[in-house]
């Protein structure tokens, strides 16, 4: 602050002592109070400010007090020239956590814990009917002991109600362009690039940009090159961020950091967020990985017991036929290689001369390599007709998948249909890939065959040629997460076999149109559901 000397040692019942920092607004303080000593942080402002954001905050703490995660306003006033607020004192903020390991990717315990407090802290702030509109790494700070792994969300300046007091009604939305409000690095889309009003989806969309940020090396792509000091890097900085796919950003990361951004940015303007799924999602994403009591945010984060790899089963080998057996022992019989030269022996190679002038004359013959003679005439003998065809390299996942199609096809009962498609779905979990094969559509086409009518032909569903594929557009990523969500649901309540395989066939068809051709979460959950819905018809 401009004027910091001139700010007095003491304001109300309160002595200044260390100032902890200052910005455009206002300094604040570690201060006490001169009665109980108990230790304060306490914000100055200059009353005639041109931002008055003391006077805002003023207004906001009182909705907010109470809350877990919340600072407690202790007192307010003026003194002299000074608008003053006594808060809660709280420890460091994300941001200095940050820069403390030199910006680096965190570790994905932290990300996940930060995660889950930061929507409860957003949801908290939105039950009030307060947005916060500010969200950033410097604006979330730890607690000190004994609350020093709960996140607390500071600087309420931006901060607004989005609910009418007097109408009960939701802020309206407008097509006006607005002047920017907020951050450079992590303020949504809609309202830094396009200048739209500020509502529930966009402190999400910010908070999600702010998880992604620490999970990249070097950070979002538009923060590297610091804060923009003229329009040109502002405008820049707004294209950058305009441009960056999701996919891109959360390229090597978990997928619920993707899922989490592109649901925010499907919202509508006045929608109320899903904040219960995503810190379950979180939740799940910290068990999966074994971390445990993610409700606290430890810091340094605690070391993980490393656990060796899972050791599993030696995989079958392929059985082989009596009749294979026979072709290849019978084939191997035919070799004769007591008369080819050996690799070494370079006397049967021409010169390159003559290598030439053999390919100028024998065009044709160049065609036709001959590697054995096994006539006496001299001439090749006919190929073998029977034998086995060439071991492929997915023998594994493809025989699994091509059995599971079988035992779909002999089923008699919705019992067994359900306990194949609890084995398919179990087996595609355990192996490293989730993709869905040739083999896998296979097995969906054999399913909705036998749920539709087994005496109906079904074209398969994944038909797309390499032409179609060139010329036709993957779906969005978005459209795929609705409708499979959207599935999962619906499979709960399905009342037939055939409703069921109209599901199963919307499901390989939106599969079949995205560009990974990957299950989700979701699909996993509604291959479970539909597992569990023909057992409960069956019963």
């Amino acid at each position: 602050m401009n004027n910091y000397d001139s700010i007095p040692r003491r304001m109300g019942n309160y002595w200044l002592e260390t100032r902890l920092g200052s910005g455009y607004s206002g300094s604040i303080f570690r201060a006490y109070n001169v009665f109980t000593g108990d230790y304060v942080a306490l914000k100055v402002q200059d009353v005639n400010h041109e931002c008055p954001t003391n006077r805002y905050e003023e207004f906001i703490y009182p909705l907010l007090q109470g809350a877990d995660g919340m600072p407690k306003l202790w007192a307010s006033g003026v003194h002299g020239k000074w608008h003053y607020l006594v808060i809660s004192l709280l420890g460091t903020s994300l941001e200095n956590i940050y820069r403390s390991i030199g910006k680096k990717v965190m570790d994905l315990r932290s990300v996940c814990a930060i995660a889950i407090q930061v929507i409860m802290r957003l949801q908290t702030m939105h039950n009030r009917e307060v947005l916060h509109r500010d969200i950033q790494l410097g604006n979330c700070v730890i607690g000190l002991p004994p609350n020093e792994t709960m996140i607390y969300m500071i600087d309420f300046g931006f901060s607004k109600r989005y609910i009418d007091p007097y109408t009960r009604r939701h802020i309206p939305d407008s097509k006006v362009k607005r002047d920017f409000l907020g951050n450079y690095w992590f303020t949504s889309i809609g309202v830094h690039c396009k200048g739209k009003v500020p509502s529930r989806r966009d402190d999400l969309e910010a908070a999600a940009l702010m998880f992604i940020h620490l999970l990249m090396p070097g950070g979002l792509p538009w923060t590297r090159n610091g804060v923009p000091k003229t329009d040109e890097h502002h405008r820049r900085i707004k294209r950058a961020k305009e441009a960056t796919r999701p996919e891109d950003l959360c390229r090597g990361m978990p997928s619920e950091f993707e899922e989490f951004l592109r649901y925010c940015r499907r919202l509508k303007f006045a929608d109320r967020p899903d904040y219960e799924q995503w810190i379950e999602e979180f939740r799940e994403l910290a068990r999966e990985n074994e971390f445990t009591d993610i409700e606290r945010f430890i810091w340094p984060p605690p070391p993980q017991q490393m656990k060796p790899p899972p050791v599993r089963p030696a995989a079958p080998r392929p059985t082989v036929t009596p009749a294979e057996m026979e072709n290849v022992l019978h084939d191997l019989a035919k070799l004769q290689l007591h008369n080819r030269p050996i690799l070494a022996d370079q006397t049967n190679v021409l010169p390159a001369q003559a290598n030439k002038q053999a390919e100028g004359s024998n065009k044709k013959a160049a065609d036709v390599i001959d590697l054995c003679n096994t006539s006496d005439e001299g001439t090749a003998p006919d190929p073998p007709k029977n034998m086995p065809p060439r071991t492929p390299v997915r023998v594994k996942k493809a025989t699994r998948l091509e059995k599971l199609k079988s035992s779909v096809s002999d089923a008699t009962d919705n019992g067994m249909l359900s306990t194949v498609v609890a084995e398919f779905s179990t087996f595609l979990k355990e192996t490293g890939s989730k993709t869905l094969t040739r083999e896998g559509f296979a097995f969906l086409d054999a399913l909705y065959k036998q749920l539709a009518d087994p005496s109906v032909f079904v074209h398969p569903m994944r038909t797309r040629s390499t032409t179609e594929q060139a010329s036709t557009e993957n779906q969005p990523a978005h459209v795929k997460l609705d409708v499979v969500a959207r599935l999962r649901k619906e499979v709960g309540t399905a009342q037939s076999n055939r409703m069921l395989a109209k599901l199963v066939a919307d499901f390989g068809a939106v599969t079949n149109k995205s560009s990974t051709r990957t299950i989700t979460k979701d699909g996993f959950a509604f291959l479970d559901g539909l597992s569990g819905r023909l057992k409960a018809l069956h019963e």
